[in-house]
């Protein structure tokens, strides 16, 4: 887990890789037509789109939150 945190800009490019591509599967099979097969990737792709927004608003916290808490323990 320390790697992810460690390795901020790799960490962000992957979050950023995965937003373009869950936001384009999301267009799969959204046509206007639901009597298509294809719909359910579309809607795949559209939960894992919003999961990998709130990832990325998860992980910001958390490095705001763990900065604080190395500015606050070199400061004592």
């Amino acid at each position: 887990m320390s790697r992810i945190f460690d390795r901020p800009k790799v960490t962000y490019v992957v979050l950023v890789v995965a937003i373009v591509g869950f936001f384009a599967l999301s267009a799969v099979g959204n046509t206007g037509d639901h009597d298509t097969s294809w719909t359910w990737l579309g809607d795949i792709g559209w939960w894992a789109f919003l999961l990998s927004i709130l990832s990325t608003i998860l992980y910001t916290i958390a490095m705001f939150v763990r900065m604080l808490r190395r500015r606050g323990s070199a400061t004592v």
